[in-house]
């Protein structure tokens, strides 16, 4: 069995197609994007200010091993149907010394109110 091309095959079939891109080059491929939640409801990624809680919810990402981003997360910025994201921390998962996909936490990347648009 090939781990990375079961690992595609699951994202071809539930993922969703987003861009990468990297500095200054682009892929189209399909990852998984899900918010992160925690069991007993307090999400430590919101922050108490003198308006209210601030919302800095996070997302877990899951994508092939190609783009291979991991230490380029500043460089880093990735594009779904409806939102943009900055990756926070991304890593490689590898069995037997070969890269099957990467991990990473995103953010929203908000402009002006916008997430939608740079």
């Amino acid at each position: 069995m090939d781990f990375q091309k079961e690992v595609l095959t699951l994202l071809e079939a539930i993922g969703e197609k987003v861009t990468v891109t990297v500095g200054k080059t682009e892929w189209q491929i399909n990852v998984i994007i899900q918010p992160m939640r925690y069991k007993n409801k307090l999400y430590i990624e919101q922050e108490r200010t003198d308006l209210g809680f601030k919302d800095t919810e996070c997302f877990l990402y899951l994508g092939p091993a190609e783009p291979d981003f991991a230490g380029l997360e500043s460089d880093t910025v990735i594009k779904s149907h409806d939102r943009v994201y900055n990756v926070s921390r991304a890593d490689r998962i590898s069995l037997k010394g070969i890269t099957q996909y990467i991990w990473a936490v995103l953010t929203p990347r908000i402009k002006d109110g916008d997430n939608r648009a740079l």
